[in-house]
């Protein structure tokens, strides 16, 4: 026993002491995908450091289902910005963990087609109920609309804010013009020229989630829509 434990050991302490020498770092890897079809597709992937330094570059591969992979220092935060014809530029935040040794970190990634009348819903309420001044917290849900414009200066955004009741014609068309000029004044305070927004007429409820027939519990509101829809010059 003691004859089989001496070599058991020795090559323990070995492994230990390549993993000591051994610079940590952090091999990020994952696919890139269409957003609505999910094929794999060949896009240029380019990390910018926290300071905005390009840092590393590196290909996602449509022959090998997408497939990418990159090596990064581990804690650090990176801005990972994404690249190819047809598809629109984006950029996603990554923070790598604070690590000893050479890990793997798995990350997937989807990109939009860059294609006119696609319409994009707002996933959170905007706007306070019957009213055009935003909630609060609105800034993390549209600057990554921000981004989407600052990033593809060739499209704009057709813009549809829908009612929270039924009312006339004339007062739910004021109260969306409302809206869709908050959106427009948000946009121009961050650089986005109000000539790539267009603000549609409404003069009806949601018809892509209507209001509820039945009465919401008390202090539960139903909120209109808002909906950016992609306009390709």
């Amino acid at each position: 026993m003691s004859r089989a434990i001496g070599p058991i050991l020795v090559c323990l302490l070995l492994t230990n002491l390549i993993w000591a020498k051994t610079e940590p770092t952090v091999l990020l890897n994952g696919v890139v995908l269409d957003a609505q079809t999910r094929k794999p597709l060949t896009a240029k992937l380019t990390f910018f450091d926290r300071r905005g330094n390009k840092v590393n570059e590196t290909r996602s591969n449509a022959a090998e289902q997408g497939k990418y992979q990159c090596i990064l220092k581990p804690r650090e935060q990176y801005d990972v910005e994404f690249q190819t014809d047809g598809y629109m530029r984006w950029r996603e935040a990554i923070s790598t963990p604070d690590v000893s040794r050479p890990i793997e970190l798995s990350r997937d990634f989807v990109l939009m087609p860059k294609v006119s009348g696609r319409r994009l819903l707002v996933s959170v309420p905007l706007f306070e109920h019957q009213s055009a001044r935003f909630r609060v917290g609105i800034d993390e849900r549209l600057s990554q609309y921000v981004q989407l414009l600052q990033l593809n200066p060739d499209i704009g955004f057709a813009i549809e804010c829908y009612p929270d009741k039924p009312d006339t014609a004339d007062k739910m068309a004021t109260l969306s013009g409302q809206r869709a000029d908050s959106i427009i004044a948000y946009f121009r305070r961050r650089g986005i020229s109000p000539s790539r927004l267009e603000p549609l007429q409404i003069t009806s409820t949601d018809p892509y989630n209507p209001p509820p027939r039945r009465l919401r519990p008390k202090g539960r509101f139903y909120y209109g829509g808002t909906y950016f829809t992609i306009r390709v010059k």
